[in-house]
């Protein structure tokens, strides 16, 4: 009998915690995640050569390929479609701090040409309060940690 082992046979490592740390630039929309971080603003990008203004925000415009400028916004919109959720699904940061159901809609923000998909909490947990139409403003959570999770819409009183 020989000792020698199958080098062919499968290979298997036991399983270790390991908890990798990255560090990522937001490259040229960091300004959009830091006025979120440390001021609780929004801006868009504008395109001074289209004059098409641009949510969630672009370092160069997709139109015409121009740079673009940052905008500040008021934090207040229109929902032009919206849907109730009832699960949580992939949205991950974004509705763990709302309860279900929420709403995942899509909103024009004043001035913006386009529109943002984002978490809306309605006033209360029925159907029917958040519609096409609905005006939504931001809200900022207490801890903000430069995420697009930092914020979400409520209906405007």
């Amino acid at each position: 009998m020989s000792d020698t082992k199958d080098m062919n046979a499968p290979l298997e490592v036991p399983y270790t915690d390991w908890k990798p740390e990255y560090l990522y630039s937001q490259g040229e929309v960091s300004r959009f995640f830091r006025e979120i971080m440390e001021n609780k603003r929004l801006y868009a990008s504008r395109c001074a050569k289209c004059n098409l203004t641009w949510m969630p925000p672009r370092g160069h415009c997709p139109e015409c390929h121009d740079s673009t400028e940052w905008v500040p916004l008021s934090g207040e919109g229109t929902v032009r479609s919206a849907t109730y959720c009832y699960f949580a699904g992939m949205a991950g940061d974004l509705v763990r701090h709302l309860e279900l159901p929420y709403v995942l809609a899509l909103i024009q923000l004043d001035g913006c040409d386009t529109y943002l998909c984002h978490g809306v909490k309605p006033p209360r947990q029925a159907m029917g309060d958040i519609v096409t139409g609905t005006r939504v403003k931001a809200v900022f959570r207490d801890e903000r940690r430069g995420s697009i999770a930092d914020f979400y819409f409520e209906k405007q009183s």
